[in-house]
């Protein structure tokens, strides 16, 4: 099961959880994992109810099959969530596009602004599965990123990744991903949790 949390501008957040069915079974070169989507729940604020409909809706058939290393890595090249490189390489991005926008008049909506295309640059990490999600190395990452904004403001971008395997097994229980963005004394944050349960 994955419960992502997206905080929203003003409090309140956008809450999605969804189930899959997944098997394993052996190949010659690693593990091949199989699945389907078998639930979701999105919760939302009632001025959201399009956006969660069409959340509920979304096709999340691409995920699978996911080929694993005989260590239990998803061998999917370029896509580790935590990769800084691509972390930072989407908040210079970010940085750019800020930039270039010439975003709204007030001090207020123009702090709110570029914490919104920084944290929407930084929460794509959460996109991408982390390699080690099925089978944990049990490795706490950190990330911390600098975000250079225009008239001198510094913003910053943060991502811890947590992932535990089962007390008596190498798969995963429970894994926790958090993304924060600070932009003065304005603040926004992801959250994601995976677990694995035998049916």
């Amino acid at each position: 099961m994955r419960v992502l949390e997206r905080g929203l501008q003003g409090g309140g957040a956008i809450t999605v959880r969804r189930s899959w069915l997944v098997q394993f079974s052996r190949q010659a070169r690693g593990i091949l994992a199989t699945g389907h989507q078998n639930a979701v729940e999105v919760n939302a604020p009632p001025q959201l109810a399009g956006l969660a409909r069409l959340e509920e809706q979304r096709d999340t058939g691409g995920m699978f099959p996911l080929m694993l290393s005989e260590s239990g890595e998803i061998l999917v090249p370029g896509k580790g969530g935590e990769d800084r490189e691509s972390i930072a390489a989407a908040l210079r991005l970010a940085e750019a596009m800020i930039a270039r926008s010439p975003g709204p008049a007030s001090e207020h909506a123009r702090l709110r602004h570029y914490l919104a295309e920084m944290h929407r640059a930084g929460s794509g990490a959460l996109d991408a599965l982390p390699t080690d999600l099925l089978f944990p190395a049990g490795e706490t990452i950190e990330r911390s990123e600098t975000v250079n904004l225009p008239d001198g403001l510094t913003g910053r971008f943060g991502l811890v990744y947590k992932a535990e395997p089962q007390p008596d097994a190498p798969w995963l229980h429970h894994a926790e991903r958090r993304v924060e963005t600070v932009l003065g004394d304005l603040s926004s944050a992801s959250r994601e949790t995976w677990s694995l349960a035998p049916i």
